[in-house]
This record gives structure tokens, sequence and C-alpha cells, in this order.
């Protein structure tokens, strides 16, 4: 059976929202340029710490993926970097610290060893994975923020359902790719249009 989505007029709704943001930012060069090279940065990031650490860039963005959960975003390339090379030691999870949750902390030291791996019901990580490593035109990440810019004042639906998920990813390339931009990249513009809209 098939979760129920988003109605045309909700999806009308959260197209209206996401272009409110955009065109709050689209003046900015500097902004939007940020934006469409966030993904590709972090891609370049991963590439540089995947050769100093002799494993794939995919590894490498999948340790980033599994630590991000409530964690900043220099922050988190630290932990990544910092997980990997204790790793590459032969360290332990408990030979260091990391700003999120031990069981993330747990999974990237799994992901290295290759006994787990961003598991694709993971929507929104597996999709920052998918982004990062791959600069996957067919992924968004839907994180809270595009969430907030996505609903603004409507009320959010209390679990962000399978259907839900991808009717948003659709929706946001769709979107995106109507005004120049990849699909990640106009979720990026638009996640910092509603960071500074706070």
């Amino acid at each position: 059976m098939k979760t129920k989505g988003l109605s045309s007029y909700r999806l009308k709704k959260v197209k209206e929202n996401l272009l409110h943001f955009y065109n709050e930012v689209k003046g900015d060069q500097e902004l939007v340029s940020e934006g469409e090279s966030w993904y590709l940065q972090a891609n370049i990031w991963c590439e540089r710490v995947a050769v100093n650490y002799g494993i794939s860039t995919y590894k490498v963005a999948s340790v980033l993926s599994a630590l991000s959960p409530r964690n900043k975003w220099e922050r988190n390339k630290q932990d990544a970097e910092a997980v990997i090379k204790t790793w590459r030691k032969g360290g332990k999870p408990e030979d260091i610290k990391v700003c999120t949750f031990t069981s993330n902390k747990l999974k990237a030291f799994n992901i290295l060893n290759s006994v787990a791996e961003i598991e694709p019901k993971s929507l929104k990580t597996r999709a920052f994975l998918l982004n990062i490593a791959y600069l996957d035109r067919e992924a968004v990440t839907v994180d809270v923020w595009h969430l907030r810019a996505c609903f603004d004042r409507m009320i959010v639906p209390k679990s962000l359902t399978p259907t839900i998920y991808d009717q948003l990813q659709k929706l946001t390339i769709k979107l995106g790719e109507s005004l120049g931009h990849k699909g990640y990249e106009f979720q990026a513009i638009v996640w910092g249009a509603v960071r500074g809209s706070l």
C-alpha cells in the first residue's frame, strides 16, 4: 500500500515557499555562487582526505554523512578526518570524541571497517552522501533547513515518509532545473537563504 503523500495544493505551496526563499537571495551573486559550489567543495574535500588516507572518496563521504546529525559543517569535517585518522592508526571508537551521537561514531568506524553502510532507507543521510560523493543530480538532502524552507508557516508533516521525501526531492530538482541549477545546488542556495532569514 502506498503511503499518502502531500496534496497538489500543499505541493503548490511548497513550491511557492521555495521560490520565496530563492528570490530573497538570487540577486546576491556571492550567495548564489556559494550555494552552487557547496557540494562541489565538499566533494573536493572528500577527495583530498581520501588520497591522504588511502581510501575511497565514497567512504570518506559515508563517514562524513554518518557523523553529520546535529553537527556543524566545519566540525563535521574535523570529526570525519579525526575518525579516519584514528581508524587508520588502528584506534577504536573509544579513543576519540566527536560532536554527534555515540551511535553515529560507532557507525562511522563500522563503515571504515566495511561492516556497515549508509542504507537507502536513511533518506536524508543517503542523499547527503550521494550529493557529496557523486554530485548526484537525482538526490536532494531534505534536512531540517530544507523542511523549514518548504513548509515555512505551514504545518510540517509529523513524519517525513518515503513518499513525502520523494515528492519534496522531485519538486526541488524540477524547480531548481527550471531556474538553471542542479537540484542539490538549488537546495544549497535555499539552505543559505532560510538560515539567513531566521
